[in-house]
């Protein structure tokens, strides 16, 4: 996997849990109806905000976490990918930015589905194989890479300022070495 994808997954679970530090941030009502590009950003940007806490993903695992509690944070970071994604889906980005944001939510449902991997793994016992597959990234399948290559690319090429993926160059091949 190319470090630029694993950096925009970080980026994506950055976004998701923004705002669950030390003071509780409210899940924001989103926009309904048709959606200037500003006022679109504005809300993709919001979409995500006091997810992690509902779910009790917001703070790192201790070192010492048991099977259980890792199978747990799996598990919540499963449902708050889901419920970002039924928000984003949500929204009603102007009709050139439908696309890109169909590929974006997608990629967000195919993310969630990966992690079952890691479930699978921990309910055998295997930590140090789902902590493996979490921490190289091998985790994520082809087309959850496919699907949010896709909607970056397009976001980029429309000139969108989306808080979670506008921080790098759009590349898609492995770096050298």
């Amino acid at each position: 996997m190319s470090r630029p994808v694993v950096v925009l997954l970080l980026c994506c679970l950055v976004a998701a849990v923004a705002g669950c530090g030390a003071k509780a941030v409210e899940i924001q009502t989103l926009p309904t109806g048709p959606l200037s590009q500003k006022a679109y950003e504005d809300a993709f940007d919001k979409s995500a905000l006091g997810l992690a806490p509902k779910y009790g993903v917001g703070k790192p695992l201790d070192a010492d976490a048991s099977i259980a509690d890792q199978a747990a944070h799996v598990d919540g970071l499963q449902k708050l990918l889901r419920e970002w994604a039924d928000r984003l889906e949500g929204l009603q980005p102007p009709a050139e930015a439908a696309r890109a944001q169909a590929r974006y939510v997608a990629g967000i449902r195919s993310f969630a589905d990966d992690l079952d991997r890691a479930k699978a793994a921990l309910d055998r016992g295997d930590a140090k194989g789902a902590n493996r597959l979490l921490a190289t990234a091998t985790i994520v399948s082809r087309q959850t890479r496919a699907d949010l290559i896709a909607a970056r690319h397009a976001f980029h090429a429309l000139g969108y300022d989306l808080e979670d993926l506008d921080k790098s160059p759009v590349t898609t091949n492995a770096p050298a070495g």
